[in-house]
C-alpha cells in the first residue's frame, strides 16, 4: 500500500515538473518575439516591435481596409533630379516608418529659368492592389492655393486577369506641375504639398471603370491624406 502511494505521489510531482518546464519554455520564446530594449533606440524598438514574421509570410489573402492603404501609400512631392543644379541644396527629413516627412530646397543665384515639381504616388508593396483597387484624386497646393490636380488608380491587373497595367500611359504614378517658366527677379520662399482623396473599391473591380467614375461600381471606404511639405527658398546673393 505504501509503495503504491509513493508511486502516485512521484507521478504527480513529475507531471507538475513537466508542466513548469513547458511554461518556462513558452515564456522564454514569447519574450524573444520582442526586441531587447536596453541596446535599441526608440525608433529601432518601434520597427522591430512591429515586426511579426507570421504575418508577412503570405498576406495576399488577408482582409485589408483603409488603414492598411494609408500605411502602405505615400504621396511624395519633390523637385525632380533633372531640375537640381550645382547651386541647389536639398534637405530631406525621414519619418519613423521610412517615409519622407519633409523636404527643404534652397537655391542660390543665379536662379533657374524654369522650375517644376513632381508628385509621386508610391505604394510600399504591403497591399495587393489587384485585390484592393484604390482611386487617388489629388490636388497640388502652393501657399494655400491649388495649382494642379492629378488622378490615378492603383491596381495590378485589368478586369481580374493577371495582365500588367501600363501605368505610365493608363494609370500614371508620376505627375508634374509648373512652378515658374521665367527667371525670378527676386528671392522668395514658397510652400507646396499634395492632398489626396483615397477611394477603396470592391475587390477586383474593373480599373478603367474606377478611373472613369462609373456609377455602377461600389465604393467601400474613402479618406484623405496629405503628402510631405516641400519648402523652396530662393536665397539672396551672399546668403
Amino acid at each position: 500500500m505504501k509503495m503504491w502511494i509513493f508511486k502516485y505521489v512521484f507521478l504527480v510531482l513529475f507531471s507538475l515538473l513537466l508542466m513548469w518546464e513547458f511554461a518556462s519554455c513558452n515564456a522564454y520564446f514569447e519574450s524573444k518575439k520582442k526586441p531587447d530594449e536596453p541596446m535599441l533606440s526608440k525608433e529601432e524598438q518601434e520597427v522591430l516591435g512591429g515586426y511579426n514574421p507570421s504575418a508577412v509570410v503570405n498576406n495576399s489573402n488577408l482582409k485589408k481596409n483603409m488603414g492598411d492603404i494609408e500605411s502602405d501609400l505615400q504621396i511624395l512631392i519633390q523637385i525632380p533630379e533633372r531640375m537640381i543644379t550645382a547651386n541647389t541644396k536639398i534637405r530631406k527629413e525621414i519619418g519613423a516608418h521610412g517615409k519622407i516627412s519633409r523636404i527643404e530646397v534652397e537655391i542660390s543665384p543665379p536662379y533657374p529659368e524654369k522650375m517644376i515639381a513632381e508628385v509621386l504616388v508610391l505604394p510600399k508593396g504591403s497591399v495587393n492592389y489587384t485585390e484592393y483597387p484604390v482611386k487617388v484624386e489629388g490636388k497640388i497646393i502652393r501657399d494655400n492655393e491649388q495649382i494642379g490636380e492629378f488622378k490615378t488608380v492603383l491596381t495590378g491587373a485589368v478586369g481580374g486577369d493577371i495582365i500588367p497595367v501600363p501605368t505610365e500611359t493608363m494609370f500614371p504614378l508620376r505627375f508634374e506641375v509648373n512652378l515658374w517658366d521665367s527667371v525670378p527677379r527676386e528671392s522668395f520662399s514658397t510652400l507646396l504639398y499634395a492632398q489626396a482623396k483615397l477611394l477603396l473599391y470592391e475587390p477586383f473591380t474593373e480599373p478603367r471603370k474606377i478611373f472613369n467614375s462609373d456609377n455602377t461600381i461600389k465604393l467601400k471606404e474613402e479618406t484623405e491624406i496629405l503628402g510631405n511639405p516641400l519648402r523652396i527658398t530662393l536665397k539672396q546673393e551672399g546668403e
